[in-house]
């Protein structure tokens, strides 16, 4: 593992000594392709791996290991991500659906009482008024419809950060 050029960085405290380490002959080879890959001598790149796992306490054999739980949890992550974005999309796909369905059904009503008072022998009242008052009922139907409706259950939440 010992190259000619000395370190170009030794860590604080040490100094440009060189200690020798015995590796298996594969991962002497893979030492050897990485470090010409990226540069570096044998005993930089060694150095900077062992580092690497001294600092952020991992151990090395179970890097694998520790990387299948960190995919995991992105996965994870990503999967609340697109639930939370679906059911915000249902929300708002169905206070629209409640709303044409409650405007729908006080349309009919409406109309129905314009027949009636059409119908009704005395004449009834001028149409334009009878269609005033019926936009003016139809509105209110369909706020009490939606007021009578547990509506937070339908409306985001202000707060709760979902």
């Amino acid at each position: 593992m010992q190259d000619q050029k000395q370190p170009l960085f030794s860590p604080a405290g040490i100094g440009p000594a060189v200690k020798h380490l015995t590796v298996s002959g594969p991962a002497h080879r893979l030492v050897g392709a990485e470090s010409a890959r990226l540069g570096l001598t044998r005993t930089e790149y060694a150095d900077a791996a062992i580092r690497y796992f001294a600092e952020r306490s991992l151990n090395p054999v179970e890097a694998q290991a520790r990387e299948g739980q960190l995919i995991m949890a992105e996965v994870k992550r990503l999967g609340d991500r697109v639930f939370s974005y679906l059911q915000e999309q249902e929300r708002g796909l169905l206070l629209e659906m409640v709303r044409s369905q409650l405007r729908q059904q006080a349309v009919q009503e409406q109309t129905l009482r314009v027949v009636e008072n059409l119908l009704a022998p005395e004449g009834g009242e001028p149409l334009h008024k009878i269609q005033r008052k019926n936009q003016e009922r139809i509105a209110e139907a369909t706020a009490a419809g939606l007021a009578a409706l547990n509506i937070k259950s339908l409306t985001k939440q202000p707060g709760n950060g979902k």
